[in-house]
């Protein structure tokens, strides 16, 4: 009888198991490992696929094949790219989406739709912006012995690390994208030779690039924004030579703690002030110069390179302002805060920004010297 139950409740389970119903097979799937986007003839999309091709045998090396087609939405764009290969086009394994600057300054969002609907779409890819046209870029197939695809991730994972560039993939950027109160900065790629250049941020507002900063300006943005890397670096100029330069009047330092506090204020007349301070321990790293076991001589370089920072500092702002890109959330804190001085500005919210005063004090304090000292 027991025997009777048991095979009864096997079948019945059987019936009811769906089985892999929803399986995609590897063997059947031909990868993209990085995807671009520019804008097209007659305003369409030129979307440049980067495959990954691994050979059959193992003493082959994998290699890449690039697609390009054109549509009228990047998922028609990709449609056409699946007619003119074997098997099934997949983006799983995505590693990089890049849009072209031109593109750029229409709004994105309508690009990375595409990625958010898709369940099988890899999140985790990260996303540029380039200086010129994505095509050309991924044109160059290898960067040294490493495929194209590869080496931008590793080279912007890279850039993240040192403080270059903001942290973000496909997946961080969509929280933002929805936020009124939040624009952000992504990295500016640039071809240079055979080689690709990230040191640099492209800024956004209302989802479209409004300008770009220096790489001393896209490090310092990180700081105003708390978001630093492990590691950053300066270096500045700390005599006038009477000559010509030389290496010895330069100093290079490292910040090896940085303390950021913001605070958002309203004064009358609906004036939004926002008070940024910035403490910095740094340690010297270069400075041929010497002479740091001079306390006085410490003092100085402190009091110089506060003064230095200051000018980064401002100029950051003002760049940010005047391309209307609230990356440090502004609207956010008014939303939280002050949520009837963000109802009157939020309708234009960029050209309010740019009347927001900014108050930044920056205080640098050397705290190490190397092992010289």
């Amino acid at each position: 009888m027991k025997r009777i139950c048991f095979l009864c409740e096997a079948v019945f389970i059987l019936l009811f198991m769906t089985g892999c119903w929803d399986q995609d097979l590897l063997k059947n799937a031909r990868l993209i490992y990085g995807a671009g986007y520019d804008l097209g003839p007659n305003s369409k999309i030129l979307m440049t696929t980067v495959i990954r091709d691994v050979p059959a045998s193992e003493q082959g090396n994998p290699t890449n094949d690039i697609i390009l087609t054109v549509g009228n939405t990047p998922r028609e764009a990709r449609d056409n790219a699946d007619d003119q290969i074997s098997r099934y086009l997949r983006a799983y394994k995505n590693r990089v989406v890049l849009i072209g600057e031109e593109l750029a300054k229409q709004d994105i969002y309508p690009i990375l739709d595409v990625f958010y609907r898709d369940p099988k779409s890899s999140l985790n890819a990260r996303i540029g912006v380039v200086k010129g046209k994505a095509a050309d870029l991924f044109a160059l197939k290898k960067v040294g012995n490493v495929l194209i695809a590869e080496e931008i991730d590793e080279l912007i994972k890279s850039k993240e690390v040192t403080t270059t560039v903001p942290k973000g993939s496909v997946e961080t950027m969509y929280p933002i994208l929805m936020d009124p109160g939040e624009d952000f900065v992504l990295p500016y790629l640039e071809k240079k030779g055979k080689r690709v250049d990230v040191s640099r941020g492209a800024m956004f507002h209302n989802h479209q690039i409004t300008g770009t900063l220096s790489p001393e300006e896209s490090t310092m943005y990180l700081f105003l924004k708390n978001k630093p890397g492990k590691t950053a670096r300066f270096t500045r100029k700390i005599s006038k030579p009477k000559g010509h330069q030389i290496s010895h009047d330069f100093l290079s330092f490292n910040i090896d703690k940085s303390k950021r506090k913001m605070k958002v204020l309203i004064q009358s007349g609906d004036q939004i002030t926002v008070n940024l301070n910035l403490k910095w321990k740094v340690s010297i790293v270069e400075y041929p110069k010497d002479r740091l076991y001079d306390k006085k001589l410490v003092a100085q370089l402190n009091q110089y390179l506060t003064k230095e920072m200051t000018v980064v500092v401002k100029e950051t702002l003002d760049k940010m302002q005047k391309a209307r890109c609230d990356a440090l959330g502004i609207g956010r804190q008014l939303m939280a805060f002050h949520p009837e001085i963000w109802k009157n500005q939020k309708k234009d919210w960029g050209s309010n920004y740019q009347k927001v005063h900014f108050v930044p004090t920056i205080q640098v304090e050397i705290t190490k010297k190397g092992i010289i000292n």
